[in-house]
């Protein structure tokens, strides 16, 4: 091969892979959005109010992480909570709520991380 074909075949590997790599981006990101949306309905079906507000607007002693959907409930459920934010920009679902010893904790279930464990649909 010549020179020019080599680079001609470089670039159009490069273009390729671009192309590829920002659809299955793309895809990612609607199927979180979809995840997010099946998530807001099912707490809203069981009453909570959930609205859109970063983390960064609250002063927040301490940030717990849950793992599962399931388990996130059942804490909100246990803290007797009745409102659930949204922080687009960390991929997160929360909740706030008061420790034993005072201040401010929030309890955040990071929606986007769970997308590798899709195949268990009870999450």
């Amino acid at each position: 091969m010549n020179k020019r074909r080599l680079i001609i075949l470089a670039f159009s590997l490069i273009c390729l892979a671009s192309i590829i790599g920002g659809f299955l981006y793309w895809q990612y990101e609607q199927l979180a959005e979809q995840k997010l949306q099946d998530y807001i309905k099912r707490l809203e079906g069981e009453g909570y109010i959930v609205e859109e507000r970063s983390l960064t607007e609250f002063h927040v002693d301490d940030v717990i992480e849950v793992y599962w959907f399931s388990d996130f409930r059942s804490i909100a459920r246990q803290e007797n909570v009745s409102y659930m934010y949204i922080d687009r920009e960390m991929g997160a679902l929360y909740f706030l709520g008061e420790p034993p010893g005072g201040g401010t904790e929030a309890n955040v279930f990071y929606y986007k991380r769970i997308l590798s464990a899709l195949n268990d649909s009870n999450v």
